[in-house]
């Protein structure tokens, strides 16, 4: 009977794992900015604004958390003046609270991604979906090296001031 109670812990343990909501060791809710995407979208400039979003629903694997992290490092460590200028803004957004909802069907979202948002005097004028995210997770550099390249490509077309 001990064997499988053993059993039965390690069971209930690995699926809590895999399936558990808990962010990764280290990390908490306030190292990722959760605000609103409509509340920065709305204000609207003249100026042009770039968003690289992390969407994601409530339930959360450790891959889904890797796909995460590596994004929001590649985004921090590779755009620090565009971030500080706030030409690049980053957000991480659950689709699953009502308000953000939305999101599934502009974009077309069918499993956490990566997209990329251009906007313009408030108005999104282009978008990509960096969907090459699930075949890379298992090599950070690969990972991290494909969303700076997609990420200063969607950057290139503004012309230098």
């Amino acid at each position: 009977m001990k064997k499988y109670m053993w059993l039965l812990a390690l069971v209930v343990l690995t699926a809590g794992l895999v399936f558990g909501d808990e962010p990764e060791p280290g990390r908490t809710v306030d190292s990722v900015q959760q605000a609103s995407p409509e509340a920065t979208q709305t204000q609207a400039t003249d100026k042009d604004v770039f968003f690289a979003y992390y969407f994601h629903g409530t339930r959360r694997c450790a891959t889904c958390l890797k796909l995460e992290s590596y994004a929001h490092e590649a985004i921090q460590s590779g755009f620090e003046k565009e971030l500080s200028d706030s030409l690049l803004v980053w957000r991480t957004v659950n689709w699953d609270d009502e308000a953000n909802a939305h999101f599934v069907d502009n974009y077309q979202l069918y499993t956490k991604a990566v997209i990329l948002s251009h906007l313009r005097g408030g108005e999104e004028v282009a978008w990509k979906n960096l969907d090459s995210i699930w075949q890379l997770v298992g090599d950070k550099e690969k990972f991290v090296g494909y969303i700076e390249r997609e990420t200063r490509g969607f950057l290139a077309p503004l012309p230098s001031e």
